[in-house]
């Protein structure tokens, strides 16, 4: 070989090195999954001894029929609320300037978690939760700022604003809560707080709004003001409106969360099937009904699970229970609640819970309640049927959140 077919033959090398060189540097580093594994998504919370503070992670666990510890999490906002649609997980960043001020989307995959999405948010708008409106929209209900936003459903990118300020009974944020889908029509409940985040006095009432995905626009808002029924949903419990086999429209009311007790309406308004107004006959103050089971009666509703049958599986406020801190009292009381026939039963087996661990879903023909009690803490299987009751996951941590896939 001579010396000329030598160099071209080094160059041609040194051409060929440079191009995987290059190559390498074009392949996107692809993030490793994390947080666990499994067919169960759980968020834990430790909190502070203030109980208004403290620490909260998500992970996947393979089941519930185990121990729960906190490795292989991710760290989110304290208390931040979780959405889940298929198999992406949104998290939506705490209250406050503290922490990342974006919604963070994981997919799920049998390995783990992978982030593959994050949406800014505005400063002080705080997103509280979001609802698949049309396969290609979302729409994000931020709890300030007077407005819904508008997202792209695969890339996860803002695609515009829903201002709904002029609502608002005092100020320019009527508190977007919890929505429901419907018949093609967006039902959106609206908390309508005040400073203290409790209802205003002269607003007793539950406002939604009822908004068409096709135009992005408010058709009507509707009001049910005979009950003195208010605070519809709490906006980081997505089950707190449901509709029935008959397609009825049932949405809980928490009211003054217990801590008025010289107002403790709390319970249930409907919006019949083929209706875009409430039916106030059908409203429920459950405070004047005795809780079987007990010489108590609820004095706030804190979070539901409709299992069907005219049956909700819920947790309610005990006043007599509350002591001075709201934060750390286990004043929570799991009960069967029958819509029908207006009674409601304890569960016995559950135990006092605090206000961070309420969850409620189902799971086969069990409902699960996450509880923290004084004795015993993680997570409960009741059957409906039986009314009997087991404890499922041990956590020494308060259990907020929990989703089967």
């Amino acid at each position: 070989m001579n010396t000329r077919r030598i160099w071209l033959t080094l160059a041609a090398a040194s051409v060929l090195l440079l191009a995987v060189s290059c190559n390498k540097k074009k392949v996107e580093k692809v993030d490793e999954p994390v947080g666990g594994s499994g067919d169960v998504l759980v968020s834990a919370t430790i909190k502070n001894a203030d109980g208004a503070s403290g620490s909260s992670y998500i992970r996947l666990i393979p089941s519930t029929e185990t121990k729960y510890d906190n490795s292989n999490s991710i760290q989110v906002g304290f208390g931040a609320t979780i959405c889940i649609l298929g198999n992406d997980i949104y998290v939506f960043p705490e209250d406050g300037p503290t922490g990342k001020q974006a919604i963070t989307k994981y997919t799920r995959s049998d390995k783990g978690l992978t982030q593959t999405g994050e949406l800014q948010t505005d400063p002080g708008s705080y997103p509280i939760n979001l609802a698949q409106v049309t396969p290609e929209k979302l729409y994000i209900n931020n709890y300030m700022g007077g407005y819904l936003t508008i997202a792209d459903a695969k890339t996860f990118k803002q695609k515009g604003k829903i201002d709904i300020s002029s609502y608002a009974h005092s100020d320019n944020s009527p508190n977007a809560s919890q929505g429901i889908m419907r018949d093609g029509l967006y039902y959106l409940t609206l908390n309508q707080g005040g400073e203290n985040w409790m209802p205003y006095e002269d607003h007793r009432c539950v406002d939604v709004l009822i908004i068409d995905p096709k135009t992005d626009k408010v058709q009507t808002l509707i009001s049910e003001k005979e009950s003195g029924l208010c605070f519809p949903t709490r906006p980081f419990l997505k089950n707190m409106i449901f509709t029935t086999e008959a397609n009825d429209i049932y949405i809980a009311c928490t009211g003054y969360f217990g801590y008025n007790p010289e107002y403790l309406k709390s319970g249930f308004v409907c919006i019949p099937s083929g209706t875009q107004a409430f039916d106030a006959s059908r409203s429920w103050d459950i405070s004047q009904t005795t809780i079987e089971g007990t010489n108590y009666k609820p004095s706030s509703l804190y979070n539901t699970k409709y299992i069907g049958n005219n049956l909700v599986a819920a947790y309610v406020g005990i006043l007599e229970l509350s002591g001075s801190n709201p934060y750390t009292a286990r004043n929570s009381m799991a009960v069967l609640i029958d819509l029908k026939a207006r009674t409601i039963k304890q569960i016995a087996g559950i135990p006092l819970t605090d206000g961070h661990s309420v969850a409620i879903e189902m799971h086969g023909d069990e409902v699960i309640f996450s509880a923290f009690g004084k004795d015993n803490s993680g997570l409960f299987a009741f059957n409906p049927k039986t009314m009997e009751v087991r404890q499922t996951l041990k956590a020494a941590e308060n259990i907020n959140f929990v989703h089967f896939f």
